[in-house]
């Protein structure tokens, strides 16, 4: 199967713990962001997450988590890619797609050597073929977070090699609670 990616409704949250709650709303915007993204690489929902966001209708990154440790090559590889700076463009980005299709998006599929990038940016298309030409990408998924306003504020990439599968038992729960709280907490909420 080709690389694809599919709309899809995430389930229903799983209670996250007061304490976290807490600890997360005590922080700004952007570190709450991060450490979520630790907080879910904890719980084996993602090896690699990418916290896009938009300033002035622009794509930005914001940052990059590794359960590997430093993502720093990764980032600095991420931020050169035409996609950032732009405005939201779903040809070139995952979260461009997700914003464009109005839904969180299950992307997987077989990638092949000689095809564009997609709406992958190529570094990190290269990051999920392991350097291959050609492979499975993964499972991998694009969680959205809007302004009351319904304007897209940040978008939020889950990224699974094959082997790990899809997100499976409470993970997806979890998952959504948890990208609940984030957005709240990037509106200001």
């Amino acid at each position: 199967m080709a690389v694809t990616c599919i709309p899809f409704s995430m389930p229903e949250p799983m209670e996250i713990p007061g304490h976290i709650i807490t600890a997360l709303r005590a922080m700004a915007p952007d570190e709450a962001v991060s450490k979520g993204m630790e907080l879910l690489a904890q719980i084996d929902a993602a090896d690699l997450l990418i916290y896009d966001k938009l300033v002035d209708e622009r794509l930005v990154l914001g940052s990059v988590y590794s359960k590997a440790g430093d993502a720093g090559d990764l980032e600095t590889k991420l931020k050169s890619e035409a996609c950032y700076g732009q405005a939201l463009d779903p040809q070139s980005s995952l979260a461009g797609n997700a914003f464009a299709q109005d839904s969180a998006l299950l992307v997987m599929g077989q990638a092949e050597e000689g095809e564009g990038a997609g709406p992958f940016p190529q570094a990190l298309r290269e990051v999920m073929l392991d350097g291959a030409s050609s492979g499975h990408v993964g499972f991998n998924y694009v969680l959205t977070f809007k302004g009351a306003d319904g304007a897209a504020l940040a978008a939020l990439t889950l990224l699974r090699p094959f082997a790990s599968g899809p997100l499976n038992h409470e993970q997806p729960n979890v998952t959504e609670g948890l990208r609940r709280l984030l957005g709240e907490i990037l509106q200001g909420a």
